[in-house]
């Protein structure tokens, strides 16, 4: 019987010792992967970007969101090119070395082209091309790494080339558009007013004047040419925000806006001019020859509107 219980007591301290061992020798969880930020894109609130002539700084809205440039002027930011830094900020390098494991003349990040700053992170500077296809050397506070530079090198030096290259927010409430001939005034009923009377060329036309200026983008923005003089000028009036006003500088080769106040030029196709500034819009009126033109100050989605053409000698303005 003791012999019995000798044994039992050694047994379950060999299942302990065993549990024990498995316990202490378990392994531990994976290292976290090693990302070029140490910080998540969703963590990341504020950028700077160092040029060898230019500091932008970047901030995104706490309340939408979105993200401007707050240096050197106030101005909404190219959404594009923040997603190509925040996706350099959690890329997985390729290679990993000691800080000064390759010599300087060849990664080039002693006297880098860009250097970026992710909140209040060490600056992180962007060198030359890598060793291998489509990479660069990229120093952090800790080390040097080899990373896909992606869309790096599309990234501008230019401070210009940070700005949204659309002319309007797309949340933007545009209240009245004046164009050097015509006048477009959105009404109650949801519609746009056109004066004078002779540039009214239908609700179709209104509408899609309004939508040319919310979704057209520029080719380039460029800094102001105070060369240039203006031959005419477009207002913008909001709900919400300051009146806007664009210079027109050309119309060719290029339409050129220029935005006095941000010191900029919006620089653009040709073929934008006539559906921007002069109503023209050679889709709409394909597909409205044959049909009469509604008046322009009618909503286009009215589902209670009389659908019967107005009555002759009728006027558009509400």
């Amino acid at each position: 019987m003791r012999k019995r219980i000798i044994f039992n007591v050694v047994l379950i301290l060999g299942v302990v010792a065993l549990g024990a061992a498995l316990w202490f020798t378990r392994p531990g969880p994976p290292p976290a992967r090693e990302t070029v930020s140490a910080l998540a894109p969703g963590e990341i609130s504020h950028i700077e970007v160092h040029t060898r002539d230019n500091v932008i700084e970047l901030a995104r809205d706490e309340d939408n969101g979105r993200w401007r440039m707050i240096e050197p002027a106030q101005a909404r930011a190219d959404a594009t090119r923040i997603a190509a830094l925040l996706e350099l900020a959690a890329r997985t390098p390729e290679h990993r070395y000691a800080r000064d494991a390759v010599a300087a003349d060849k990664t080039g990040v002693d006297d880098a082209d860009l250097t970026l700053r992710f909140n209040d992170e060490a600056p992180i500077a962007i060198g030359h091309e890598g060793p291998s296809p489509g990479t660069r050397y990229v120093r952090t506070a800790h080390a040097l790494l080899l990373v896909k530079s992606g869309h790096l090198e599309e990234q501008p030096l230019g401070w210009t080339r940070w700005i949204a290259p659309g002319l309007l927010a797309a949340d933007a409430r545009l209240t009245r558009l004046t164009l050097p001939r015509a006048t477009l005034t959105r009404s109650d009923n949801g519609g746009w007013q056109v004066v004078p009377a002779n540039a009214d060329r239908g609700a179709d036309y209104a509408q899609a004047t309004i939508d040319a200026w919310h979704y057209s983008r520029a080719l380039a923005v460029e800094p102001l040419d105070a060369s240039r003089e203006r031959i005419a000028r477009v207002t913008l009036q909001f709900a919400d925000e300051p009146a806007r006003h664009l210079d027109v500088i050309a119309r060719a080769p290029e339409l050129v806006l220029r935005d006095a106040a941000l010191g900029v030029d919006y620089h653009m196709a040709a073929n934008q001019a006539g559906p921007l500034l002069d109503m023209q819009h050679p889709d709409i009126l394909r597909q409205s020859r044959g049909n009469d033109l509604q008046p322009s100050a009618i909503p286009l989605t009215d589902p209670g509107a009389n659908t019967e053409p107005p009555a002759e000698g009728s006027s558009s303005a509400n």
